[in-house]
């Protein structure tokens, strides 16, 4: 069975409710924008606006002239208190399946 799509979390911006879906659309976005997941996770370390706004984005799939606004909205919330959220949702696209593998199935003796 597959577990992609697991980490769908949802995050409160201003007045809005923000359904976050891990991608690969949002992989290469931030990719895009950073450089890479790592170099976006060193940006959310620092509590970069900027950076809390585009994850948080990327997943929410705003896009265009809208991350401007969105932007504004980050930082009127405060960029702290969004940076968990935005991390936690960084670290599902570096496994967007999960980390339980399932059942690990027997061997099967071959017969001599």
């Amino acid at each position: 069975m597959s577990k992609t799509l697991h980490g769908t979390a949802k995050v409160q911006v201003g007045d809005r409710t923000l359904v976050l879906k891990p991608t690969l659309k949002a992989v290469r976005f931030i990719e895009s924008r950073f450089g890479g997941l790592r170099a976006a996770s060193q940006s959310l370390h620092a509590v970069s606006v900027d950076a809390v706004a585009l994850v948080i984005a990327a997943g929410a799939g705003v896009e265009g002239e809208d991350i401007e606004a969105f932007t504004e909205e980050v930082w009127q919330q405060g960029a702290a208190e969004l940076t968990p959220a935005a991390t936690a949702f960084l670290s599902v696209l570096y496994n967007p399946r999960g980390g339980d593998a399932g059942k690990e199935q027997a061997e099967k003796e071959s017969a001599p």
